[in-house]
């Protein structure tokens, strides 16, 4: 498949209302992908007939779009925190903390590491609770809940260690 340049895909997108990620360009029977390269060099002329395919975003999907890109955000925040708690964990297990402080730190990381399960399931609660039939936004919900279970492996994992 050949290419069209991303800047005309945003153009179709303002006129259409159709996203990017949901545009199937045709031309001359051929798929027309995102890419950089030159659309003269894929034999669009002036006067070209390209075909657009593709479904707009409904009002209630792109809420539920925002809905689940919150949630991604969150969980970004979220494994950030966890990152911080595991660099901490390791400079204990390294040594770099006097003995007599050890257990209170440790205990410290281990309640914030129950913080970060908490919020994980939370997420999950809320994109559970998030409905449609759009198959583009079910595949948006998987690979995020994909990813806040892969987050609470890693939370079980780092508990392990304390």
């Amino acid at each position: 498949s050949s290419g069209i340049n991303a800047e005309y895909g945003t153009r179709i997108e303002a006129v259409t209302g159709v996203p990017i990620s949901r545009q199937k360009l045709i031309h001359k029977g051929k798929q027309i992908a995102i890419c950089k390269t030159p659309l003269s060099e894929l034999g669009v002329s002036s006067g070209s007939k390209i075909m657009l395919l593709g479904r707009q975003n409904s009002p209630q999907n792109d809420e539920i779009i925002q809905k689940i890109n919150k949630v991604k955000s969150d969980a970004e925040q979220i494994k950030a925190k966890m990152t911080d708690l595991d660099g901490q964990l390791q400079g204990i297990k390294n040594g770099y903390m006097p003995d007599d402080l050890k257990a209170e730190a440790l205990s410290k990381i281990h309640k914030q590491c129950i913080g970060c399960v908490e919020q994980c399931m939370k997420l999950l609660e809320h994109l559970d609770s998030l409905q449609s039939s759009d198959d583009s936004i079910r595949s948006m919900k998987k690979s995020s809940v994909l990813i806040i279970q892969s987050m609470l492996d890693e939370c079980d994992k780092m508990m392990e260690k304390l």
